[in-house]
This record gives C-alpha cells, sequence and structure tokens, in this order.
C-alpha cells in the first residue's frame, strides 16, 4: 500500500484516534462500543474509523446481531508506526499485526497445500 507520510502523520495526531488504535487492538469493538469507551460522538467514531479503515490501519467486519440487524466491527490491522530519521532523510515504516489464519496460510502454501 503506497501511503503519504503527510496522511499517516495527519490521521494519528488526534488522541481520540490513537486511543481507538489501542482500545481495538485488545478487542475488536463497535463504533457504539468506541463512543462509549472514548466518549465521542458517533459521528466522531465514524469519521475516525473511516479514515483509519482507508489507511488500513483498522479491519472492519460485519457482524449480525440476534435480532438480524447488522453492524461494523473494528479491529487494529497496524502493530508498529515508526519514524527515522537517518542520512538526511526522514523515513516511515508500518508493520501489521499478523493473525492465525494469515500465519497458518503462509505456512500451508510454503508446504506446498493449495489455497484455491
Amino acid at each position: 500500500m503506497d501511503v503519504d507520510t503527510q496522511e499517516i502523520v495527519e490521521a494519528i495526531e488526534s488522541e481520540d484516534t490513537r486511543k481507538m488504535l489501542a482500545l481495538t487492538s485488545l478487542e475488536p469493538m463497535s463504533a457504539d462500543d468506541l463512543e462509549a469507551e472514548l466518549d465521542v460522538s458517533l459521528a466522531t467514531v465514524y469519521r475516525h474509523t473511516e479514515e483509519l479503515v482507508e489507511l488500513e490501519f483498522l479491519n472492519e467486519e460485519t457482524e449480525i446481531s440476534p435480532d438480524g440487524n447488522n453492524y461494523s466491527i473494528y479491529e487494529t490491522a497496524v502493530r508498529e508506526i515508526t519514524f527515522e530519521i537517518t542520512d538526511g532523510e526522514f523515513r516511515l515504516d508500518l508493520q501489521y499485526r499478523d493473525d492465525m489464519i494469515d500465519r497458518f496460510g503462509r505456512l500451508w502454501r510454503s508446504l506446498g497445500g493449495d489455497t484455491t
């Protein structure tokens, strides 16, 4: 993914956004859960989640409630953001979280397994 460094800096400059990433690194959360935890408006939650999903910092999945309604849950996708100034250059490195399914898929492919 080709992400502009400025976009990343602007996305994480908000304390609410940083808290959102921290909270969803512990467990997947709905917008309502985030609204309650962060004590911000639902519109603010949706604005931040939309931006973070677009940057691939959050994963969004759809859940279906017992009454048949669906809603999104969010989980942190990025594990580490590193800023480095070396040799007169500013560098940014993103490390993404691997989930068990991704690791199993890579292992299976390395063993010659077919994933189709």
